[in-house]
C-alpha cells in the first residue's frame, strides 16, 4: 500500500509564481516509487489553516509545504499551539525559505521532494509572542523592521530578497530609532535601536543572516540588537549584516536565551512576525517552544 502524502500549494507564494515554479521544476509530475502525492491548493490564507488541520486528522504519511516562511507560519497558527501528529514537510517556492534551509531542505526542488519522501521525522524549535499566543518561525522585530516591511507591502515588485534589500535601504533614509527595553536569561539591553531582531532561524528575508549561529533545535532564540547609530555607519555596515559577520560591531548586541521581552519606552511600537504586520505589538513576552514542531528532514547519514 502506498504511503501517502499531502503537498499544500499556497498559490500566492513568490508573489503568485508557487505554481510556474513548481511546474518548470517537473516535480508536479513525480511519481516516486511505493508514494501516492496528493496536490491541493489553496484557496486563501484561511483555507490553508483549514487544508493544514484536516490534514492532521487524516492517514497521512507527511504534509509537504509548497509555499515559503509565510505558508509555514499559516501552518503554525492551523495547529493552535498543538503538536502535530503528522510530520511537515517544505517545498520551498517562497521568496524566502529561511525556516526550511535551516531545516537542511535543500532549494532544488527536486532534491527538496527527495527530502519531503525519503527523509525522517525530527523535531524542531519554533517560538510564540505573549499574550496573543501567536507562533513564529523566524522572526520577532521592532524597528526598521516594520518600516522596511511598508515599503514591501506597497511596492509593485514581486517579492525578493532584492526588494528586501531595497526596502531596507529606503526605510533607512528616513527611520528614526526607537527607544526600547529587552530582557534575556542573563541579561538586558536599554536605549535606542535601529533595529532589534529575536530569531528562532539563522536568517529571514530570503537570507540576512542576523544570527548566524542559531540553530532551530537548541531551546532557545537568539537576541540581535543593532544599537542607534547614523546611516552613513549602518549603510556601510549592510554587506556584513547580510554576510552574518556583524556580531563584532561595537553597536551590536547579541545574546540567546529561552525567552525575550520587549518593551517600548514611548508609544506602543508594532512588532511583526515573520514579515507580517499587524500580529503583535509592544510590549511582549516571546519564548522558545523546544522540540514541538515535527518536520520531515534529511535521513541521518
Amino acid at each position: 500500500m502506498s504511503r501517502r502524502i499531502r503537498v499544500l500549494v499556497n498559490p500566492s507564494a513568490s508573489s503568485g509564481r508557487a505554481w510556474a515554479t513548481l511546474r518548470r521544476a517537473g516535480i508536479t509530475e513525480a511519481r516516486p516509487a511505493g508514494v501516492a502525492l496528493e496536490w491541493v491548493e489553496s484557496r486563501s490564507a484561511e483555507h490553508l489553516i483549514g487544508l493544514v488541520r484536516a490534514a492532521q486528522e487524516d492517514d497521512l504519511a507527511a504534509i509537504g509545504l509548497a509555499g515559503g516562511d509565510g505558508t509555514v507560519s499559516l501552518a503554525l497558527a492551523a495547529l493552535d499551539g498543538r503538536r502535530n501528529r503528522v510530520p511537515i514537510g517544505f517545498l520551498p517556492v517562497g521568496s524566502g525559505n529561511d525556516f526550511a534551509r535551516d531545516c537542511g531542505v535543500p532549494r532544488a526542488l527536486d532534491e527538496a521532494l527527495a527530502v519531503l519522501v525519503e527523509g525522517e521525522r525530527r523535531s524542531v524549535d519554533v517560538a510564540r509572542c505573549g499574550p496573543s499566543g501567536r507562533r513564529f518561525c523566524c522572526i520577532a522585530a521592532v524597528g526598521l523592521d516594520e518600516l522596511a516591511l511598508r515599503f514591501i507591502y506597497a511596492s509593485w515588485l514581486p517579492r525578493s530578497k532584492a526588494l528586501n534589500v531595497l526596502s531596507a535601504l529606503r526605510a533607512l533614509a528616513v527611520y528614526r530609532p526607537r527607544a526600547v527595553r529587552l530582557a534575556w536569561e542573563g541579561g538586558g539591553f536599554e536605549g535606542e535601536v535601529m533595529f532589534a531582531a529575536v530569531t528562532n532561524t539563522r536568517s529571514y528575508g530570503g537570507g540576512f543572516l542576523v544570527s548566524p549561529d542559531a540553530r532551530i533545535d537548541d531551546g532557545a532564540i537568539d537576541v540581535c540588537i543593532v544599537k542607534a547609530t547614523s546611516r552613513a555607519r549602518l549603510i556601510a555596515s549592510f554587506p556584513r549584516i547580510l554576510r552574518g559577520t556583524h556580531g563584532a560591531l561595537p553597536e551590536v548586541v547579541m545574546a540567546r536565551s529561552p525567552w525575550v521581552t520587549i518593551e517600548s519606552l514611548g508609544d506602543a511600537l508594532p512588532v511583526p512576525l515573520d514579515a507580517e504586520l499587524g500580529l503583535a505589538q509592544t510590549p511582549v513576552e516571546l519564548r522558545c517552544e523546544p522540540g514541538s514542531l515535527d518536520i520531515v528532514g534529511r535521513r541521518a547519514a
